[in-house]
C-alpha cells in the first residue's frame, strides 16, 4: 500500500509539473497556497523550478563571450526555509572580470485569497569584494513569510575563455521539482564534463551537437566630402560552426540528506564540473590546457609571485634577527616565528592563495589575506634556514577538485620539516599552535610546492590524538553525591575550547553554569593562554542528583555528567562517509569510596570492544578493592573517515558505549553489625 501511495504521488507531481507555467512571473495560486512538499513533507523549502542556460555569444569585433542565464522559483514552507530567499552570486574580478546584471525578483504571497506580488527593489541589491579576485552580488527577497514563493533571475557575463566554466549545482539540501540545464559550447573549445563521483544521486547529462550559423553585415565608410561620410559598400560575412551541447532535464530530485559527522555536505552533492582541455580556433594553433597536478603546482609557484616574494627579506630581517637572537633549536625557531607572524600581520578575512599587494605591504600595514599571512610565514621560516614550503589548499566550502586546475585551490598554509615530520601551520588562526589547522583548511589533501618545481600531496587531517581526560573522585553521601572534577584537554580539543570561551574568566564562568542541579566551587582553569599546551580544569561539586534511592538500595551511574546518553548515529541507513574531525581519545577515570553502612550489590561487567584494523576501541573496566571502586572508561577513534558501508558497525560501537556507560552501580544499606537492613526486621 505504501509503495502504491508513493508511486501515486510521483505520478501526480509529474503531471502537475507538466501543466505548470515556468515563465518568469507566471506563478500560480496553487504554488503559493501549497503547505507541504508532496514528496518530502518535512522540507523547509523546495526549488519548484531551476533553469540555467550557458552559451557563447560571438561578436565580430570582440570575439566570444560566455553568457549564463539563471532563473529559480523557490517555495518557502517554514521559517527555517527563509535563508533560501537570500542569494549570493560569486564572480571574478581583476584581470578576469565577470559582470552580474539583469537581476529581477518577485515575492508572491497569498493575501485574502489572492496572489500578491512584491518586487525586488534595486536598492536592495548589493555588491562587495570577497577578495582581490572575487566579488559577491547579494540580495534578499522582500516580504518573505511562511508560504511565500520567491522567484528571481539574473545573468552573468564573462569575456574570459581560457578559464573553466563554473561548477553547475544539480542538487540541494532541499528537494527540487524541476531542473533544466542547457549548455552550448563552440567546437573550438573542448571541455570535459564531470559528474561528482562522491554524490549519491546521479543526474543524466545528454550530450549532442548542433550547427550554428549567423550572418554579419558591416557598412564600409571609405570617403568624406564636405564633412559628410559616404558609404560606398556593404560587406557581408558568415560564421558557422558546430556546437557541442549538454542538456539536463530532470524532475523530482531528492534533497541531500543531512547527517551527523559529515565533513562538508556540498562535497557529496550532485554537480557538473568542467575542464577546458584544449582550444583549436580557425587559423590558429592547437592550445593545450590539460594539466597535471605537478604542472599546476609549478605554474602557481612561478606565475603568482611565490618565487620572487619568498626571496625578499630586507623589510623584516632586522626585526627577525632581534627576535631569534642566538636561538638554534629548530622547533623553538619555528614556534617563535609562527607567533611573531600572528601578532604582526592580522588576517583581513579574505581567502586566497596568492598575495594581494605583496608581502612587504602586508608586513608594513599589518594586514593581509590568507596568502599574504602564510606566505610571509614561509618566507621567515626559510630566512631562519628551516626547510619550509607553501601548501596549496582547497577549503571545505570550495570542495575537492576533480581534475588538475588552479581553480581547485583557494587557500594557502605553511609547512616546515622538523625531526623528519611535516608540520602544517596557519598564522591566520589566532588560537592555533604549530600542527593545528583551522577546520576550514582541513579538507583532505593539500599540495606542497617547492622552489625546484617539485610538489607532493600532504594529508591535511591530523594524525595525532586530541585527548579529553577526566578524573572524578566521588563520595556517596546521605543527601547525594559530592566529589572533585579534574580534567585535562589537549590538541584540537584545547584549541576549540579556547575559541569557544576566548578568556579564562569566560571559561570559569561557563564551567560554573554548565551543570544544572550541581553546586560548583573552587573552579580553576590553568594554561589557557599557552597555545599548543593542554588546558586543565578543576572544581569541586556536590549534588542531590545523580543517584536514585529505591528502598534500601542506591543506584547511580558512575560517570555522572560525563555519561554518553545519546547515539549520534540514529538513522537506519547512511549515505555519506562518517567523518570525525580528528583522532579523539575520551578517557574517564572514576574513583568511588563506598560509604560506611553500604555494600556493593551489583557492578557493571567490564567490556572491551574494538573496531577493525585498530581504528577504534571502547574499554569499560570495573574493579573493586575493599571499600573502593574504580571505573575506567576510554573511547579511542584513531581513524578520521569511515566509509558509509561501515555505518552499521560504527552505530553498534556507539550503542555499546551508551549501554555500558548508562549501567548503574547498586549499593545496599547494611546494619551496624554487618547484616542487611530489612524493612520487615521486626517480624
Amino acid at each position: 500500500m505504501l509503495r502504491s501511495t508513493t508511486l501515486s504521488l510521483f505520478l501526480l507531481l509529474g503531471a502537475t509539473m507538466h501543466s505548470q507555467n515556468f515563465k518568469f512571473g507566471k506563478v500560480s495560486k496553487k504554488e503559493v497556497s501549497e503547505e507541504k512538499h508532496a514528496l518530502e513533507p518535512d522540507a523547509d523549502a523546495a526549488v519548484l523550478y531551476s533553469y540555467q542556460r550557458t552559451f557563447y555569444e560571438y561578436n565580430q569585433n570582440t570575439g566570444f563571450r560566455i553568457i549564463t542565464e539563471f532563473h529559480q522559483r523557490i517555495k518557502i514552507y517554514t521559517k527555517d526555509g527563509f535563508d533560501w530567499a537570500t542569494k549570493e552570486i560569486s564572480a571574478k574580478k581583476g584581470t578576469i572580470d565577470e559582470d552580474v546584471n539583469r537581476i529581477k525578483g518577485i515575492t508572491y504571497n497569498l493575501v485574502n485569497g489572492k496572489v500578491e506580488e512584491t518586487k525586488l527593489d534595486r536598492d536592495n541589491i548589493f555588491q562587495e569584494d570577497a577578495s582581490k579576485y572575487r566579488k559577491v552580488t547579494k540580495f534578499t527577497m522582500p516580504a518573505v513569510k511562511e508560504g511565500s514563493v520567491v522567484e528571481f533571475e539574473y545573468q552573468k557575463v564573462s569575456d574570459e575563455l581560457s578559464a573553466s566554466m563554473d561548477r553547475i549545482p544539480l542538487q540541494y539540501t532541499i528537494p527540487m521539482n524541476k531542473l533544466v540545464v542547457d549548455v552550448t559550447i563552440p567546437e573550438f573549445l573542448n571541455f570535459g564534463a564531470y559528474n561528482n563521483p562522491k554524490a549519491a544521486f546521479y543526474v543524466n547529462v545528454k550530450q549532442g551537437s548542433e550547427p550554428y550559423n549567423r550572418t554579419f553585415t558591416k557598412s564600409i565608410r571609405n570617403s568624406e566630402y564636405n564633412g559628410k561620410v559616404t558609404t560606398h559598400q556593404t560587406r557581408t560575412s558568415n560564421i558557422d560552426y558546430l556546437q557541442n551541447t549538454y542538456m539536463v532535464d530532470e524532475e523530482n530530485i531528492p534533497s541531500m540528506k543531512v547527517e551527523n559527522h559529515v565533513d562538508h555536505i556540498a562535497n557529496y552533492a550532485a554537480f557538473l564540473d568542467w575542464e577546458l582541455k584544449f582550444t583549436k580556433f580557425p587559423n590558429s594553433g592547437f592550445q593545450n590546457y590539460s594539466q597535471t597536478w605537478e604542472g599546476v603546482s609549478k605554474s602557481i609557484y612561478q606565475d603568482n609571485g611565490f618565487q620572487s616574494e619568498l626571496r625578499r627579506s630586507n623589510f623584516y630581517d632586522d626585526e627577525l634577527d632581534a627576535l631569534l637572537g642566538t636561538l638554534s633549536d629548530p622547533e623553538e625557531k619555528a614556534r617563535k616565528i609562527f607567533n611573531f607572524v600572528k601578532q604582526k600581520v592580522k588576517w583581513n578575512d579574505y581567502i586566497g592563495f596568492v598575495t594581494e599587494n605583496g608581502l612587504k605591504d602586508a608586513y608594513e600595514e599589518g594586514s593581509g589575506n590568507t596568502g599574504d599571512v602564510n606566505l610571509l610565514l614561509v618566507s621567515m621560516l626559510k630566512y631562519a634556514r628551516l626547510d619550509a614550503n607553501p601548501v596549496l589548499v582547497s577549503t571545505t566550502s570550495n570542495g575537492v577538485p576533480l581534475f588538475p586546475t588552479k581553480n581547485g585551490f583557494n587557500y594557502l598554509v605553511a609547512s616546515v620539516q622538523l625531526d623528519g615530520k611535516t608540520i602544517l601551520m596557519d598564522a591566520t588562526d589566532s588560537y592555533a599552535a604549530p600542527g593545528e589547522l583551522p577546520k576550514r583548511a582541513r579538507n583532505w589533501q593539500g599540495r606542497l610546492i617547492r622552489e625546484d618545481g617539485t610538489s607532493e600531496w600532504v594529508n591535511l587531517l591530523p594524525n595525532y590524538f586530541s585527548e579529553n581526560s577526566t578524573r572524578l573522585n566521588l563520595e556517596i553521601t546521605d543527601n547525594g553525591i559530592k566529589g572533585k572534577y579534574i580534567n585535562t584537554i589537549d590538541g584540537l580539543h584545547a584549541k576549540n575550547f579556547r575559541m569557544q570561551h576566548n578568556s579564562v574568566k569566560n571559561a570559569e564562568t561557563s564551567l560554573a553554569e554548565s551543570l544544572s542541579g550541581y553546586q560548583i566551587s573552587n573552579v580553576e582553569v590553568a594554561d589557557f593562554e599557552r597555545l599548543g599546551n593542554g588546558i586543565s580544569r578543576n572544581y569541586q561539586f556536590q549534588t542531590t542528583n545523580g543517584r536514585e534511592d529505591i528502598g534500601d538500595k542506591v543506584y547511580f551511574k558512575p560517570l555522572l555528567f560525563n555519561t554518553t546518553s545519546e547515539n549520534p548515529f540514529k538513522a537506519d541507513e547512511r549515505t555519506y562517509p562518517i567523518y570525525f574531525n580528528y583522532p579523539i581519545k575520551e578517557h574517564n577515570l572514576v574513583n568511588i569510596m563506598i560509604p560506611d553502612g553500604y555494600e556493593v550489590v551489583s557492578l557493571p561487567e567490564s567490556m572491551i570492544v574494538k573496531l577493525k584494523d585498530n581504528s577504534g576501541e571502547f574499554k569499560y573496566l570495573v574493579n573493586q578493592n575493599g571499600k573502593y571502586l574504580r571505573v575506567d572508561s576510554e573511547i579511542n577513534i584513531s581513524q578520521t573517515v569511515f566509509p558509509a558501508d561501515e555505518y552499521e558497525i560504527i552505530q553498534k560501537f556507539y550503542n555499546n558505549i551508551i549501554e555500558k556507560q548508562n549501567e548503574s552501580i547498586v549499593l545496599k544499606k547494611i546494619s551496624k553489625d554487618g547484616l542487611e537492613e530489612r524493612a520487615d526486621s521486626g517480624r
